[in-house]
């Protein structure tokens, strides 16, 4: 108790201590003070110090280009922004040559760092680039640097070779008339560069048209695992006729949005993605079905329109109209395909028997050293189909469902851990199971479709080197059943 006398005593004498040195004699303090016209002005005028100090941008040189960005729902395009240097050459002393050169990080070119400036703070952002290019930056909606995803807006990419800001966007984050500034830098010895870009969102026109004639179709499918599309043969000449053109080329190709405007950007070859839940014209992210058509290129096909699905996306007792238009001389016609998903009708019979155990199979799969993570596939539909007694289709709907599973050297109680697609894995030099990085040499699969299952390997295109071999041991097993793969993996010399 003392203890806390004590501590009150003492903030009582710095209370009255600080009384003293703050205010004057006999003031009262139960009154808030009311600030004068001489403190406003004072504290308006601090505030506009501050706000000028963030908003500077802190660069001997500043340039200002403007652009439009035509807004895409599927494309990472935008435009082209040539970009002159010469300015910054002459603040430097070099060459345009020079300074191109040193932004491309040539061999022997001036050192010559990118970086950014945020554009809420107008702080430093060291880093020189975030995207795939020697300089430049993912921006959000207010002009700050942040990665690829959610909150990315646009990116600016530059282009030594050509002297040109590739600026884009980040697909269906752009609304009509959004503007962003970013402000991408460059510094030579201590002397920077700032290039300041304003990028403004600029959608589609609407487009407002009647009409004047529907053909409908209706096609049956089964789910599928794979992109393989069905004709649907459509009356092209009727749709030239009502459109008063003498060819599909001068028509555009629209679809019906989940909003009810018209969609003018194609999302698939010559046509669109559909939404899975709504069947509107979509993107591919959530898309269920895909129109295309190919008769701009194929004579073979100028009469067709191609329908297809995102792979194992759909199940039976599934239906979808999907609208597909064509638009020319302020008209429109729409073709309504009806999509039906039934039920697979499997070819095969499963062999007779109980599932074994035994099968062992010595598999050599060669490929050429590539940098493109491309593989090459093994057959294995006899050898898995006689040890598990399964149809090519039951086999590749337990892959799906997860109920084959693949382990490496032994069966373990736990789950597999696949750490390249499922079920499959990078392996290290050793033929063991390890994530892709430094130590990951090959992967091995297992691919599978409603008629075809195989294994398909390829090489890391950095950790593996050519004329590199991995061995490992592949346990398969389903249905009780289990295949022991003994695989060797031969990458060879880079192909010519």
């Amino acid at each position: 108790m003392k203890k806390i006398f004590n501590f009150i005593l003492a903030l009582a004498v710095v209370c009255v201590s600080s009384t003293v040195v703050s205010c004057g004699d006999n003031e009262d303090f139960s009154v808030p003070h009311v600030l004068t016209d001489a403190e406003i002005a004072e504290i308006a005028r601090q505030d506009s110090i501050k706000k000028a100090e963030m908003e500077r941008i802190d660069a001997e040189l500043i340039l200002e280009y403007s652009v439009e960005i035509p807004i895409s729902q599927a494309s990472y395009d935008g435009v082209m922004l040539p970009i002159d240097v010469t300015p910054a050459a002459e603040l430097w002393g070099l060459t345009n040559d020079e300074v191109l050169a040193g932004i491309a990080e040539a061999e022997g070119a001036p050192e010559i760092k990118g970086f950014a400036i945020e554009g809420t703070t107008h702080a430093v952002n060291a880093t020189k680039t975030n995207t795939n290019s020697y300089w430049g930056h993912w921006w959000d909606e207010n002009g700050d640097v942040t990665a690829w995803g959610e909150s990315a807006m646009i990116f600016a990419e530059f282009n030594a070779e050509t002297s040109e800001f590739h600026v884009g966007q980040f697909p269906a984050h752009l609304t009509d008339g959004q503007v962003i500034k970013i402000i991408e830098c460059l510094k030579y010895q201590d002397t920077r560069v700032a290039f300041v870009i304003t990028a403004t969102a600029k959608g589609a026109e609407k487009l407002t048209a009647t009409v004047v004639s529907t053909q409908d179709y209706t096609v049956e499918m089964y789910p599928r695992s794979g992109y393989d599309a069905d004709p649907v043969q459509f009356d092209r000449e009727k749709v030239l006729a009502d459109l008063g053109i003498s060819d599909l080329s001068e028509a555009k190709i629209i679809g019906v949005s989940s909003d009810g405007s018209y969609a003018q950007e194609c999302t698939a070859t010559n046509g669109f993605w559909y939404n899975l839940e709504d069947g509107c014209a979509g993107t591919y992210d959530g898309g269920g079905l895909y129109v295309e058509y190919y008769g701009f290129d194929y004579p073979e096909d100028i009469d067709y329109l191609y329908v297809g699905q995102m792979p194992n996306a759909l199940e039976e007792g599934y239906s979808q109209t999907l609208q597909y238009g064509f638009y020319a001389n302020d008209k429109i016609v729409m073709i309504n395909i009806t999509v039906n998903i039934i039920a697979y009708q499997d070819p095969e019979t499963a062999p007779e028997g109980e599932p074994t155990t035994d099968t062992v199979v010595d598999i050599v799969i060669d490929k050429a050293w590539d940098n493109t993570y491309s593989n090459v596939q093994y057959d294995i539909k006899d050898v898995l189909r006689e040890a598990f007694k399964m149809t090519t289709y039951q086999i590749h709907k337990a892959k799906l469902a997860g109920d084959l599973k693949i382990y490496v050297d032994e069966v373990s109680e736990e789950e597999p851990s696949y750490t390249s697609d499922i079920p499959g894995y990078w392996l290290n030099a050793d033929g063991k199971s390890i994530n892709w990085g430094a130590e990951s040499l090959v992967f091995v699969c297992l691919g599978s479709l409603e008629d075809s299952l195989w294994l398909y390997a390829g090489n890391h295109p950095d950790s593996c080197v050519p004329n590199t071999s991995v061995t490992t041991k592949y346990l398969i097993c389903c249905n009780g059943g289990m295949v022991t793969a003994n695989i060797t993996v031969n990458v060879g010399d880079a192909a010519e």
